[in-house]
């Protein structure tokens, strides 16, 4: 407790030194050291959970941003932390978890940094980064299959965990079908109507850079995986699933000169550069052969994290996605404690036209600047109506995601769930409640500045402004994380 109140009054400082409350939300990136189990009771929950509602909701991100006195060099180094909260008829019970790398705990007990991550190089110079790969710190997504629980990083294998307790299993190579070289990305796609999971990976072969393609069985067995060639090393962080392909968007954001990175030099988040001059490319992957079966060259270059939900519709390949002008954003996901500028993106539609090798693009509506596209899971690669999205919305805090948006895509109506002031929150993910598209709720974290505590909201998905049904207050405050699942 004396410790949470210490980070508590660091968080006071920031607010005195920040008289116009553009750094309110930092509290949120501040770390969590302490592991939990306990119960909440159902009367001291706010509203009433659904009784539909009662399965386990996971969030996963940097449980720690820095250590010893060192912030890390990139938000996407922070160690990995899973938290979890189930519903049951009695309230809800939470927990939460490092997940126990090499990174982690060799960096625990030594209190300074020691590995090379994404965003800096290993104290040492050269010598300790020559030819060593960014440390796995297993923090970005989550993927539940069977009795196993998957935390995901960009550029290694899964590690597994108990999805019960969280405790870690190991590093997980799929019965040592995927090699400690090839990485598995965070943003695997599971096919609602066969159930396999498809992902990718970049990599590099005896030719060059490569985008490795995985598909996986409904259990987790890996059945098949290939690779495509690309013209540079380059980031591929999600890809968009339609019925009957895989996207995959070779946007301009490429490393230059790899040889500092690999002779350790520079880290590799300092080797990824903007550079527009390179073009565009979309490939579509057939998912029947994960063969590609048309690149596409687009105008106007564009950045993208992530995707929201795709569908086939004739000749064409409908793909949804988070578009940003440039690389911009990167600079505030290095600076998370002083960063008083949140970025996000627009929601945007590409029209690929396998026949004619043409393409459309147009913008969504919006109400505010989105990230972490959403929408309800057992219609992937299909067609569906709504699109949820976290949101900086103007007039309320600023700093962080202020608010969640839901797009309409029938009518084009946008709606927003304002959280409040000194409210923060971070991806939503769909709970279904009825078959019907979009029936059910959406489930997200939301940190409370003044009080430097989080809970886990419930927002009808079908309402006018998504109004809130039932919050579960915790004891504590959920580090700023990135993605979540529910299962």
């Amino acid at each position: 407790m004396a410790q949470g109140m210490a980070r508590h009054r660091g968080t006071d400082r920031v607010r005195q030194a920040d008289p116009e409350g553009l750094l309110a939300h930092v509290g949120g990136f501040e770390a969590l050291e302490e592991e939990f189990s306990y119960r909440i009771p159902r009367h001291e929950i706010r509203g009433r959970i659904p009784e539909s509602v009662r399965g386990t909701f996971y969030r996963i991100g940097p449980g720690r941003n820095r250590i010893g006195g060192e912030e890390f060099g990139h938000w996407f180094d922070g160690d990995g932390m899973v938290h979890a909260l189930t519903f049951t008829d009695e309230g809800a019970w939470y927990r939460n978890r490092y997940v126990r790398t090499p990174k982690y705990l060799r960096e625990t007990r030594e209190q300074r940094i020691v590995y090379r991550s994404f965003g800096h190089n290993a104290p040492g110079g050269w010598r300790a980064n020559i030819g060593r790969p960014p440390a796995n710190c297993a923090n970005t997504n989550v993927l539940r299959i069977k009795d196993r629980l998957l935390a995901l990083w960009e550029g290694g294998r899964p590690w597994e965990l108990d999805p019960e307790t969280l405790d870690t299993r190991g590093e997980h190579g799929f019965e040592g079908r995927l090699r400690p070289w090839e990485p598995f990305s965070a943003h695997p796609k599971v096919h609602p109507g066969t159930g396999r999971i498809y992902n990718h990976g970049v990599g590099m072969g005896i030719t060059g850079p490569r985008l490795n393609l995985y598909e996986l069985s409904p259990t987790g067995r890996m059945r098949r995986k290939t690779h495509i060639p690309l013209r540079r090393a380059g980031f591929f962080h999600d890809a968009g699933m339609s019925e009957r392909h895989l996207i995959l968007v070779e946007h301009p954001v490429v490393m230059e000169r790899l040889a500092p990175f690999l002779l350790g030099f520079r880290s590799f988040d300092g080797s990824l550069v903007w550079r527009p001059e390179c073009g565009i490319r979309a490939h579509v992957v057939s998912l029947e052969t994960l063969q590609v079966v048309r690149s596409f060259e687009l105008d106007d270059p564009f950045a993208v994290f992530h995707f929201g939900n795709c569908r086939d519709e004739g000749d064409e390949v409908v793909v949804d996605l988070v578009r940003y002008e440039d690389f911009g954003v990167n600079e505030a996901l290095r600076n998370v404690f002083t960063s008083a500028s949140p970025q996000a993106g627009q929601p945007w539609r590409l029209r690929l036209n396998l026949r004619t090798g043409g393409c459309r693009q147009q913008a969504l509506p919006v109400e505010a600047s989105v990230e972490f596209p959403q929408w309800d899971q057992r219609y992937s690669g299909g067609a569906t109506r709504y699109l949820y999205s976290t949101a900086v919305l103007p007039g309320q805090t600023p700093g962080f995601f202020n608010g969640i948006q839901r797009l309409d895509q029938e009518t084009g109506r946008v709606s927003v769930h304002e959280l409040g002031p000194g409210r923060f929150t971070s991806e939503a993910v769909f709970v279904p409640g009825g078959p019907a598209e979009g029936d059910g709720w959406l489930c997200a974290v939301v940190y409370d500045a003044d009080t430097h505590r989080s809970e886990v909201v419930l927002l009808d998905a079908r309402s006018e402004n998504l109004e809130e049904v039932a919050a579960v207050p915790l004891r504590n405050h959920v580090p700023f994380g990135f993605h979540c699942g529910y299962a």
